[in-house]
């Protein structure tokens, strides 16, 4: 399976300490925590390289907003923001600034770790009712494709569910193929029935459409 590392921005050490917990299984690997977003900085500059920077916002105040905006300039690694409330100015400003998700720490661990997952697929993820506010800041910072919405389908087979649940896990059609003991071709076949069932026009918008819809990666032997 596909691993990130993750870097966690708080001052809040047990705060920190519990989201590790939290989202340290599957893909997630804690590597470092640091209390601010220079700090982060001076971790990246000592060779610290995370794929995912998950930053627990605290207020919304400008030098926040900076801090996010620095830490886009300094690294290419996706960044999230955790907030205690959805406020909107702090939203908009967080995306603009650089930010690749903005949500909430109430939310549930499952939808967390799925919003994670997509935010590690190149998706822009914020809260869906606020989507008309986001359109004031196109024109400053051009975003990501938002998560893309797909017809559900009941109709996949057992073994297409099982194909989704190997790409999630980063396997490759010839990892695929000898852990669930049918032919590299047998694969594909799958694969091309499942972009048509689920209107998927690549590997990376069906494995969107899987996280959206619940399917967790299979890990096998």
């Amino acid at each position: 399976m596909k691993t990130w590392n993750v870097m966690l921005v708080d001052h809040d050490r047990l705060f920190s300490a519990a989201l590790a917990t939290l989202i340290g299984g599957g893909p997630f690997r804690v590597s470092t925590h640091a209390a601010s977003a220079d700090d982060a900085l001076d971790l990246i500059a000592e060779g610290d390289r995370p794929d995912l920077i998950v930053l627990a916002l605290q207020d919304g105040m400008p030098e926040e907003i900076a801090g996010i905006r620095r830490l886009r300039e300094g690294t290419s690694a996706r960044i999230v923001v955790l907030a205690d409330t959805i406020a909107d100015r702090s939203l908009s400003q967080s995306l603009k600034a650089g930010a690749d998700a903005y949500l909430n720490k109430s939310m549930s661990s499952e939808s967390l770790l799925r919003s994670l997952r997509l935010v590690m697929l190149g998706e822009v993820v914020y809260p869906t009712n606020v989507a008309g506010l986001l359109m004031a800041a196109v024109n400053e910072r051009p975003l990501s494709p938002t998560p893309i919405t797909m017809p559900p389908s009941g109709d996949l087979s057992k073994r297409e569910v099982q194909i989704l649940r190997c790409l999630l896990a980063g396997q490759s059609n010839k990892a695929i193929a000898r852990n669930l003991h049918i032919t590299e071709s047998t694969v594909k076949m799958h694969f091309k029935n499942v972009m048509r069932k689920i209107n998927a026009q690549n590997r990376t918008q069906a494995a969107v459409w899987a996280i959206q819809n619940g399917l967790s990666p299979l890990v096998t032997a």
